[in-house]
């Protein structure tokens, strides 16, 4: 019998939801290894959560970037889940 805790599912709308919280290391424990369970199971909620990342990194290294026109609004609406990848 295991007597590791059962971990819940949580879906890809909540996931999306808190995804920054979840990189600024906000969340309970309890819900980061739920959305760490998700990203195992649930590849474009990786991709998102993945390519997020590599904005923020790119945003906060010492070049200037110059983004397009409606980067920002593409961006949010494919965080929020309105936008195919």
């Amino acid at each position: 019998m295991s007597t590791e805790p059962e971990i819940l599912p949580i879906t890809c709308q909540e996931v999306r939801k808190e995804l920054a919280d979840y990189m600024e290391d906000d969340i309970s424990p309890e819900l980061r290894s739920r959305i760490d369970r998700h990203f195992e199971e649930c590849a474009g909620c990786f991709a998102i959560y993945d390519d997020l990342r590599k904005v923020i990194r790119l945003m906060s290294s010492k070049g200037i970037i110059e983004l397009p026109e409606g980067f920002s609004v593409r961006l949010y609406q494919r965080i929020a889940g309105n936008s195919p990848f």
